[in-house]
């Protein structure tokens, strides 16, 4: 019997097992796919994931991955507008292939048993009996035993089929694809470029290459010739500074990541005494670039409430219903504002004015990076 089962070895799973494992419980981590493995995502940490890591005492290991330091950013509009911004702190550019593993090897150092290339098929239980865990391996059929379960599996997976989450139930309109590409340098820098329907983060990572994650409205994709190939060179006929950009690189592997049905809104933090945290209870818009400092905080907040539990603190009502009320309180505003600055982000029409009015008034850039991501983790 485990004190709990984390679902899920993405930055959330791995910073839920990492911060219970520190507090001496008997931790299993189950993950999917194997590591190391890409992953459709920006690899852009911002200032405050690196507060995060220092806490959980994984700021050293990264460095010796030797991440880029990035301090600036920049957003570009199809017709040439810019608008330019320099972070609190300085943000780190790592690849999820390297990053993933080394946080699954720090937890397995700290007690945690890992397992990846296990698939979860099937939850059954509650806070009062356990949890029964059952799921598929490349040896077969294994079951697991917990007192509890955070379920940190991601944007999109069969679990929410298992837990008939009601997201599942209509289809979404964003797709997202990869691509890691050798061309011009641009250290110390992220650039944001915008187009019809989507956008497009570049900044590099630790080998020197850069990464380039886009987010797009699959109709869009479907005008633009419905194939990847096709896509990315309209898409670079869209904004000149990323065709222009585009044209002289050249993609490091043979085919683009994607993933589709790319959902935005909230969802419960809660599912059947089950505590829900990373992508998998809500995915701010990637242009905040706060998504994997949110994973890592909802893995922490999710795993000192398991902590508060165990340790018979609380009980089990009262400590769900405060970890669904903590995580609102949290990050739904925040994703709230990251869906209405997206939606006015993919209308070029109101992105270039508004670009320009934000070198107008400095001080209103600065109100919407504070609002798009938790700058109390830096102080």
């Amino acid at each position: 019997m485990f004190d709990a089962a984390i679902i899920g070895g993405g930055l959330a799973g791995c910073q839920a097992a990492i911060t219970l494992a520190a507090r001496n419980h008997r931790v299993l981590l189950l993950e999917a796919g194997t590591y190391p493995r890409p992953k459709v995502c920006g690899e852009f940490l911002s200032p405050e994931c690196v507060a995060l890591f220092e806490e959980s005492g994984f700021l050293p290991i990264l460095h010796t991955l030797k991440p880029v330091t990035i301090e600036t950013l920049r957003i570009t509009a199809p017709d040439g507008s810019e608008w330019c911004s320099r972070f609190p702190a300085p943000a780190l550019g790592i690849s999820r292939f390297a990053l993933d593993q080394a946080l699954a090897q720090y937890a397995a150092e700290l007690g945690v048993d890992v397992h990846d290339g296990t698939r979860v098929t099937q939850i059954e239980g509650n806070l009062q009996e356990g949890f029964c865990i059952t799921a598929q391996t490349s040896q077969g059929i294994q079951t697991f035993q917990s007192a509890t379960v955070i379920a940190a599996h991601g944007r999109r997976s069969n679990l929410d089929r298992v837990l008939n989450r009601d997201d599942m139930k209509s289809n979404q309109v964003y797709m997202g694809l990869k691509q890691h590409f050798v061309g011009p340098a641009f250290p110390g820098h992220i650039d944001l470029h915008v187009f019809r329907g989507g956008y497009c983060g570049m900044s590099q990572v630790e080998d020197g290459t850069t990464n380039v994650c886009l987010l797009v409205r699959q109709d869009v994709f479907q005008e633009a010739g419905n194939r990847i190939a096709l896509f990315i060179e309209w898409m670079g006929t869209q904004n000149r500074h990323l065709g222009h950009w585009l044209s002289q690189a050249t993609p490091v592997y043979p085919e683009w990541l994607s993933i589709a049905q790319v959902s935005l809104m909230t969802k419960t933090p809660v599912e059947q005494d089950i505590l829900i945290a990373g992508d998998a209870g809500g995915m701010i818009a990637p242009l905040a670039g706060d998504g994997m400092a949110m994973a890592l905080h909802s893995g922490t907040l999710a795993a000192l409430s398991l902590d508060r539990y165990l340790t018979h603190s609380q009980d089990a009502h009262t400590m769900t219903q405060d970890y669904a009320r903590v995580w609102r309180k949290t990050f739904e505003s925040r994703l709230r504002l990251g869906r209405m600055l997206q939606s006015v982000m993919l209308r070029p029409a109101l992105l270039a004015p508004g670009l320009r009015l934000l070198n107008r008034v400095p001080p209103l850039g600065n109100w919407i990076i504070k609002h798009t991501r938790d700058l109390g983790l830096l102080e």
